[in-house]
């Protein structure tokens, strides 16, 4: 029992939370001289043994003091890996837990058998009655004796901490997951990441057909208090797990506003209206090309690079080599008119340094303001035409 990480629960975590205390002096000699009977090379091997124990404790202090920053500021985890916190927490202290073992051990009560004594073995450093030595510490004059009583209380004191973060870990892991007000705005913080992130999100719809409908989403869509249930469901995935459910809901959400999956994981359902206009202008393409001048080339049968970097603009491109608006729009209007690729796109921004950042922006806000006047002009004649 309480041999590996995986016998801890949170109860025996916060059982040893109240164990790791500091240790009287009056308690020590008498378990060392009546008790054990400790020599002064039993000291001196322990004592080294000891500060063994506690050099790990100190690294696995630090250690947890890292991940305490971060814990608790995730939706999903990749710390649990199916276990449980207390499991995690127990897994990422085990030296620390095994050094307290040693202590628990070799100074167990009378008549306790070596290979039974677990780390929640009471011992009389802590409880039961003892005799107060009445000549005290001068019966140990050796300095070795005093030397371990502050190697323990050191150990402990480190130990405590390590303990004391593991449990604030867990109680706030509990709050939050009962707490829908906070659960919520970081489940969004995950969400938003997770589905703005365009590269792993096109990965993860070419390799697979997405199931907007799993459980996940049925439960959000289904459930009288969506925020409630985000709440219970915190920590339960990993990030992958988590990666995944974020794109079937966004192309859930994306589908009951008429967005495709494709439509979804470039723009996201915030820009519905934009995408709609694209569509409207990609429909009515050739239009637009006799309404602007010079904006195409061999013979009108292909949009030319400068046009189609500042459409893409106007579409919302970072001004990165990332060709997913430019495939979009060119299957919108395959058959119609040709466009050139990113290559020619990317010649035409780096054009874009011989003028100034104010000549740049004048210029797109000129272009944006005919492509929005010529969608309007669309818009009205189909709300006539209704």
């Amino acid at each position: 029992m309480f041999s590996t990480p995986y016998d801890y629960s949170e109860e025996s975590i916060r059982q040893l939370d109240e164990k790791f205390s500091e240790i009287e002096s009056d308690r020590f000699l008498y378990c060392i001289q009546d008790q054990q009977k400790w020599d002064i090379e039993k000291v001196n091997l322990f004592i080294a043994r000891l500060r063994t124990s506690h050099t790990f404790t100190l690294r696995e202090l630090g250690r947890l003091k890292i991940l305490e920053q971060t814990y608790n500021k995730e939706y999903s985890t990749n710390h649990r890996k199916y276990i449980t916190t207390a499991q995690d927490v127990a897994s990422k202290m085990r030296c620390t837990l095994s050094g307290f073992k040693k202590i628990v051990t070799e100074f167990r009560n009378k008549g306790t058998n070596k290979k039974d004594v677990t780390i929640m073995d009471e011992t009389a450093l802590y409880s039961g009655p003892y005799i107060k030595n009445m000549f005290g510490w001068d019966t140990y004059a050796h300095q070795s004796v005093m030397d371990l009583l502050n190697e323990l209380n050191s150990f402990l004191e480190d130990a405590t901490k390590c303990i004391d973060i593991s449990m604030k870990m867990i109680n706030d892991e509990i709050s939050i997951s009962q707490d829908p007000d906070t659960a919520y705005p970081i489940y969004l913080y995950d969400y938003n990441r997770s589905v703005s992130d365009s590269r792993l999100l096109i990965k993860m719809i070419e390799s697979q057909t997405p199931d907007t409908n799993n459980d996940f989403v049925k439960a959000l869509d289904e459930a009288e208090d969506a925020k409630k249930l985000i709440a219970s469901f915190y920590h339960t995935f990993n990030r992958q797990q988590f990666f995944y459910n974020s794109a079937c809901v966004a192309i859930h959400e994306g589908k009951k506003k008429d967005l495709t999956p494709e439509e979804t994981k470039i723009w996201g359902i915030e820009n519905v209206t934009k995408v709609k206009r694209l569509r409207l202008l990609t429909d009515h393409i050739l239009n637009l090309t006799k309404q602007m001048d010079h904006i195409t080339y061999k013979e009108g049968k292909k949009l030319r690079g400068r046009f189609v970097m500042r459409l893409l603009f106007w579409c919302g491109w970072d001004g990165r080599k990332n060709e997913s608006m430019l495939n979009y729009i060119t299957k919108r209007c395959k058959g119609v008119i040709d466009l050139v690729g990113m290559s020619d796109v990317m010649t035409e921004k780096s054009k874009l340094a011989h003028l100034t950042n104010e000549e740049d922006r004048a210029q797109q806000l000129a272009f944006n303001q005919q492509i929005d006047d010529f969608i309007d002009s669309l818009e009205r004649k189909s709300s006539n035409s209704d």
